[in-house]
């Protein structure tokens, strides 16, 4: 264990100690490291290693099905497989975790996640997901229940089952994505049913940048009358940060993981993309990863306590989901603060075309309610943004709707 408020000094000797411990099996036996890794002895050596990206992975597990190269155990010492949910089109990782790795994730949400949101063994915990292979909640679900909360799977049930249930059963936290909070919220008006009167007193949010986009997080807060928390994982990587009683970005955890943020030229930036090594994770590691998640770091004391690094604003966006309007660079997480900010927008995807080498970029909205003008939207889209973004009204259950991450940029090539 750490200490609780570690100089910056500490902290680095710590992280390097935990990486060259665990290199020591890495080096001797996966076969996928071997090929790319020397021995670190210190951080120079550290910087030198090449960066590993989704495709490398891919190519990997494509060459060597099922899981590829990047075992370092035989398969007998590895007991959960899941994998990554292919939402932005490219083939699915599988991952597998062994039974050191998975007590590894499981404590880094009871005394990270679970501890900075509140969240004791008196609650009674709600999963609004559907517990297929992708990672998901399956680790919060496992550590609530070592925590000694009451885990309550909705998995399988419709959205209407798991409104009812939430009311019925007394949740006091939920667990979603953002995006599928906000839609329960609206199916709950459509069946009589009010969730500000239930019990749920937390929510716990991962998937999408929502929760830490200020206008996303106030609705959901004002659907449910309780207090929105952010956090930030990934299939293959790990649990890597939450967000704080701050609510203003989300803290990586330093403790476990090598946070680096990089610039478009693999320099060391303020603001870029998102790098990250794990260091609990030996059976199956990842080393210096190109998360392609758009982030803005600082190591400005938080009033919380926490010792690490802050995320501003959270994930704002995917790298690769960068779209341009008349030479303007937009990620979907700007144009979701602008529309979370009209309640009577149920849902909104942003449809970015290629027409005659130019680019012209639509929202798709459904809105409930007679008034279905979008003048007002549009009006704010431009005065925030600085360009105009034409606005479609589709009808209501016309866009794609999931409980897992939602897809908020769609390309097409006319």
């Amino acid at each position: 264990m750490i200490p609780s408020q570690p100089t910056i000094d500490e902290l680095r000797a710590l992280q390097l100690a935990r990486l060259r411990a665990g290199l020591k099996d890495v080096l001797r036996s996966n076969a996928f490291w071997r090929a790319r890794l020397t021995e670190v002895q210190g951080w120079d050596d550290f910087e030198r290693l090449p960066l590993t990206t989704k495709s490398d992975l891919v190519t990997d597990q494509a060459a060597k099905p099922p899981f590829g190269t990047n075992l370092t155990y035989p398969i007998d010492r590895y007991i959960r497989l899941h994998q990554t949910s292919g939402a932005s089109g490219d083939h699915p990782l599988r991952w597998l975790d062994t039974p050191e790795s998975w007590e590894w994730w499981l404590r880094i949400w009871s005394d990270h996640v679970y501890r900075a949101a509140g969240v004791t063994a008196s609650d009674r915990v709600f999963f609004a997901f559907s517990f297929g292979p992708f990672i998901g909640f399956w680790t919060a679900f496992g550590s609530a229940e070592k925590l000694g909360a009451l885990a309550i799977s909705g998995a399988a049930m419709t959205t209407e089952q798991r409104i009812r249930s939430i009311l019925e059963l007394g949740a006091t936290v939920l667990l979603s994505t953002p995006t599928y909070a906000l839609r329960m919220a609206e199916a709950a008006k459509d069946i009589g049913k009010d969730l500000t009167t239930s019990q749920l007193r937390v929510t716990i949010h991962a998937g999408e940048p929502g929760a830490s986009i200020p206008t996303t997080r106030a609705a959901i807060e004002a659907a449910y009358t309780a207090t929105s928390f952010d956090h930030s994982g990934m299939t293959e990587l790990g649990p890597t940060g939450h967000s704080c009683a701050q609510r203003d970005g989300i803290h990586v955890l330093e403790s476990d993981f090598i946070i680096e943020v990089l610039d478009e030229n693999g320099r060391p930036a303020s603001e870029g993309e998102l790098v990250a090594t794990n260091l609990g994770r030996w059976g199956m590691p990842l080393i210096r990863y190109r998360t392609g998640d758009r982030v803005s770091i600082t190591r400005e004391p938080c009033s919380c306590g926490s010792p690490f690094p802050k995320l501003v604003g959270g994930i704002r966006g995917r790298i690769d989901d960068m779209f341009t309007v008349r030479g303007v660079n937009l990620y979907p997480s700007q144009v979701e603060d602008i529309v979370r900010g009209h309640p009577n927008v149920v849902e909104f995807v942003i449809e970015h075309r290629h027409l005659h080498h130019m680019d012209e970029v639509t929202l798709l909205v459904e809105i409930e309610g007679t008034n279905t003008s979008t003048e007002r939207l549009e009006a704010d889209l431009r005065q925030a943004l600085g360009v105009r973004l034409g606005c479609r009204v589709v009808p209501t259950g016309t866009l794609p709707q999931s409980d897992l991450k939602s897809k908020r940029l769609v390309r097409k090539v006319d």
